[in-house]
């Protein structure tokens, strides 16, 4: 309870401004005579966030997508007057689509598809009665949502100071965080230390989730948009340091027998990599280790150099071989390295647009097809439920149902959302209690009304900055404005207060039991239906195809692995770790199969060699060939290519070439372990 009792000053700050700046909304919404004021006050809660960036964004998305469901409301409205058995499939038909065009986007682009669809059926609902009216409620709607954004964007931005710089040290800070744990990670791995495979998940999983909040940071940066730039290159370089990380883990595997050089060479990389702790927060001594890792890179490339000039035929050549293969991967995670410092330190020799250093989130359409479907099946079901029972109060049920089912599909954890949103809208009934029988029936004065209401305000507000109570809290920030049910004529009496109370609590509940039981998560449908996404993608992989970037490879796998840990972190399954081990080793698999193609391409590989790629290719583009063939063909593969390598006289095919058989070791030392998404049990 400390975020009650001794809440944090930022905590403190958002909700005191954002409770004023509803109740001056809903002063405004009563001093206009708007039909239903209490709409303003749950915008500018809908709208507040935590940063100005987040905000200012919301709101814009919110007054698009508002914009968007009045229109379609009343084109509904207008093309099926009296006729509700066509009105409602195409009103679901319209909420369907909608929802599953908000699972393909992120962000508040995502927002502004889910707001259409339940704008939608809340203004062609309430004009059901009406339909001749129906232009008027979309316009008294759109007025509601205007001035709940206008109040709480004022009341963000006139309460906050040097949002630039601070947005800037925000980035810095967030930046540091996510490469020092890739730098934590990449040492313990070239020290062969234990990493659990969930802290490697994390890291990309972060790398994920701020370069989605970079948007918002370049908002409040302003002009100075370049160090936007920088922050997305260093967070799409500090995920390909770790999968660099991930190829030296499968290569120190692979080739245990290495010489002392090369075991120094490695202790003094994990060291620059331990003293970024210390030297990441000062310019200078951030430069100085820059240095030092171009340093350790000559001589990287030293030492390869003169493991090429030694014969291979001595008995010491295969520890010469292991040492090579060692040095490439070595070399190439420090070239990550060193353009990551780079980025991090805004060098202007670097490229931050450079398309290679962006995250890629690929769209899930699967997902998107089921929550369309959900979300339709959904509104045809509720309004069903309204045609038998004749319920009055059926299309604030059937409006419920539509919010929550489309607000909640593209969530990770879709039953766990919806269920915490139920939960705070019970919490904000009971807080209704006291405005609604206690004060307004005793008191018409707006400043009592305001010293009873900003209380409850003021504890969600709070809450809504506490973590763990985020999503119950929210809800309850914004039903409590709706559930006192303000009027300047007149105040909600106790039947109609119940009634209101019974339909918002049966819509929202109606939806959580549509999300466990209308295309539910399933584990092992999960488990099924990501492995074969896996293996179309390596297919097109290994077809070549330009649309299979490393980025979109490494973002598919990660948010998969973010949805099993939503769905199991709570029971804690099993199978997690394996199946993190499994995702990984894809990844692996995967990047290096990239890199392959990519060497196919170039021009001094000996065409018998580029053959002898484009077989192995040819075995991971067809579906048929499973993880022992592979794993057989990759070694073939890799003997084939050494005794060339061995007898290659030119000293950059001999090197193309070892670069070459490293990616065949990281991938047949991969194949070789045992892989559940591979195997077709």
């Amino acid at each position: 309870m400390s975020w009650l009792y001794a809440p944090r000053l930022s905590a403190l700050g958002f909700s005191l401004r954002t409770t004023i700046a509803a109740l001056v909304a809903l002063a405004i919404a009563l001093w206009m005579e708007l039909g239903q004021p209490q709409w303003a006050p749950m915008t500018v809660w809908i709208v507040a966030q935590g940063t100005l960036g987040e905000s200012l964004s919301k709101a814009r998305w919110r007054v698009a997508g508002t914009l968007g469901g009045i229109v379609s409301a009343i084109a509904l409205a207008a093309a099926f007057p009296q006729a509700p058995w066509l009105f409602f499939p195409a009103l679901a038909v319209w909420i369907g689509l909608c929802t599953a065009l908000g699972t393909l986007l992120h962000n508040f682009r995502s927002y502004a598809f889910v707001l259409t669809a339940y704008t939608c059926s809340i203004v062609s609902l309430s004009a059901q009665a009406q339909p001749d009216q129906v232009f008027s409620i979309a316009m008294a709607r759109g007025s509601y949502i205007l001035l709940g954004v206008i109040c709480g964007t004022v009341a963000d931005m006139a309460c906050r100071s040097n949002v630039p710089g601070k947005a800037r040290a925000a980035i810095r800070t967030q930046l540091q965080q996510i490469v020092l744990e890739a730098a934590n990670a990449s040492r313990d791995i070239l020290l062969e230390h234990g990493t659990p495979e969930s802290d490697l998940h994390n890291i990309f999983s972060l790398s994920l989730s701020l370069s989605d909040r970079i948007e918002f940071s370049a908002i409040e940066v302003g002009r100075t948009k370049g160090i936007v730039d920088y922050a997305r290159a260093t967070l799409g370089l500090a995920s390909r340091l770790m999968s660099r990380a991930l190829g030296m883990r499968s290569r120190l595997s692979a080739v245990p027998q290495r010489s002392e050089r090369t075991q120094t060479l490695l202790e003094d990389s994990a060291g620059i990599l331990d003293r970024l702790r210390v030297d990441i927060d000062d310019a200078d001594t951030l430069q100085t280790l820059r240095q030092d890792v171009l340093a350790l890179i000559g001589r990287c490339q030293e030492n390869i150099e003169q493991t090429v000039s030694l014969p291979r035929a001595e008995s010491d050549s295969g520890i010469v071989f292991n040492d090579r293969i060692l040095l490439q991967g070595l070399q190439l995670t420090l070239t990550e390295l060193q353009h990551l410092l780079g980025c991090l330190a805004s060098d202007p020799s670097e490229n931050p647009r450079a398309e290679s250093y962006r995250l890629a989130r690929p769209r899930n359409w699967y997902a998107a097809i089921h929550n369309g479907l959900r979300s339709c099946a959904a509104v045809l079901m509720a309004a069903y439920v309204w045609e038998v029972t004749a319920w009055p109060d059926g299309p604030l049920f059937i409006t419920f149902v539509s919010v929550v089912c489309a607000r909640f599909a593209s969530f990770s954890n879709t039953l766990l959302a919806s269920s915490a949103f139920f939960s705070g809208a019970v919490w904000a009934t009971l807080a209704a209690v006291v405005p609604v029988f206690l004060v307004m029936p005793v008191t018409a004065s707006y400043a009592m009304l305001c010293l009873t209401i900003s209380v409850p305000m003021l504890i969600g507000g709070l809450a809504t900055r506490a973590p763990a109570l985020a999503s119950r809290a929210a809800s309850f920030s914004n039903f409590f404005p709706y559930l006192i049910g303000l009027d300047n004529h007149s105040r909600i009496n106790e039947t109609e207060w119940f009634n209101t109370v019974f339909a918002l609590l049966s819509g929202l509940g109606f939806g959580v039991l549509v999300f466990r039981y209308v295309f539910p998560f399933q584990l092992t449908r999960f488990y099924r239906n990501f492995r074969l996404d896996l293996l179309s993608d390596l297919r097109l992989i290994g077809k070549n195809r330009r649309s299979m970037t490393e980025a979109v490879w490494v973002g598919r796998i990660v948010l998969g692995m973010e949805q099993l840990i939503a769905h199991t972190k709570a029971v804690q399954a099993r199978s997690n770790d394996r199946w993190l081990h499994a995702a990984f080793s894809m990844m692996t698999v995967g990047r290096n199969l990239l890199q392959l193609q990519a060497y196919r391409a170039q021009i001094g590989l000996p065409e018998n060699a580029r053959t002898i790629l484009a077989r192995l290719c040819e075995s991971f583009a067809s579906a048929s060939a499973g993880p022992e063939t592979l794993e057989l063909q990759s070694r073939e593969a890799l003997e084939s290519l050494a005794v060339m390598e061995n007898a290659e006289t030119s000293r950059n095919t001999r090197l193309l070439l070892s670069s070459v058989t490293g990616c065949l070791i990281i991938i047949s030392t991969e194949l070789g372990h045992r892989n559940e998404i591979l195997e077709a049990s």
